[in-house]
């Protein structure tokens, strides 16, 4: 039996945070290169193409995982899971070690998938808290009308 996985809900939408990421990327590289040098721009390109991409395949492999019968997937994920982490792992570590890059800008690239999750689920808690005083505020009036 399989599921139909929606990234489009309501909520905090999957492809939304995948646009904010690479928008958040993109708006760093651009501050990088006017307040700081061409290097750290090159880091954080490099660290956000790091986090984007691995974040795609993350949601690629996961969606694929729910769409199936969890116990016969659930293997299979968690070896990719794993593979992936340790290449990523070791791509950063070669990155450091040798690719002379700045770790700060690296960093910087690495969170901007962590950052566009925060802004979202940060935006959905407004919206949410929006509607709530809207619906408070709507029944205060209908029990004043009485």
């Amino acid at each position: 039996m399989e599921r139909e996985i929606n990234l489009n809900s309501s909520d905090i939408s999957v492809k939304k945070i995948e646009r904010l990421s690479w928008l958040l990327t993109v708006v760093m590289i651009l501050v990088s290169l006017l307040c700081f040098t061409v290097e750290i721009a090159k880091a954080v390109l490099i660290g956000g193409l790091i986090a984007n991409i691995s974040f795609f395949f993350m949601k690629r492999d996961l969606v694929k995982a729910m769409q199936g019968l969890l116990g016969a997937v659930k293997v299979t994920f968690l070896l990719k899971y794993y593979a992936r982490l340790t290449a990523l792992a070791l791509v950063l570590f070669f990155l450091i070690r040798y690719g002379q890059l700045a770790i700060g800008g690296m960093l910087l690239g690495l969170s901007s998938v962590v950052l566009s999750i925060g802004f979202s689920a940060i935006n959905q808690l407004r919206r949410d808290s929006l509607s709530k005083k809207n619906i408070d505020s709507a029944i205060a009036e209908i029990g004043q009308g009485s």
